[in-house]
């Protein structure tokens, strides 16, 4: 390989990580929130963006406790959520401005079934917010 090929992957190599720094393609670290509920306290990652809410808690080993994931959408709908790549029981709590609207509980990982066999869980009536906590 000649030196100018050499330099010139180098370049390149250089140029992309430089772009990816200055032009924000790496994801910032989610935001955090404090989510109260009854007399419980959850920290909570943020999922708000279309990338993070369809990655969800997918692929982890587990949640500590009294931590979640606080989904935030921007418009009330029906969105629904399935158990991709989970690893772990949770309860969904369906959330509408600031009052729960509906409990879905030990919603279960389902390593057995196809993509197109998972249940997919909705809520009662159209909500903004979606916390996803350990099932208790």
């Amino acid at each position: 390989m000649g030196k100018f090929m050499v330099f010139g992957i180098g370049l390149v190599v250089a140029l992309g990580i430089v772009s990816a720094y200055f032009f924000g393609f790496t994801q910032p670290s989610p935001r955090r929130a404090a989510v109260k509920i009854g007399d419980r306290e959850f920290a909570a990652e943020v999922a708000d963006t279309p990338a993070r809410r369809a990655k969800g808690l997918s692929g982890r080993a587990s949640l500590p406790e009294n931590e979640g994931m606080l989904f935030v959408f921007e418009e009330p709908g029906n969105h629904g959520f399935w158990m991709k790549d989970m690893k772990f029981a949770i309860d969904i709590i369906w959330i509408k401005g600031d009052k729960i609207v509906g409990l879905t509980e030990n919603a279960e990982p389902e390593p057995q079934k196809s993509v197109l066999g998972l249940t997919v869980y909705y809520p009662p009536e159209p909500v903004d917010k979606v916390l996803e906590i350990n099932y208790y």
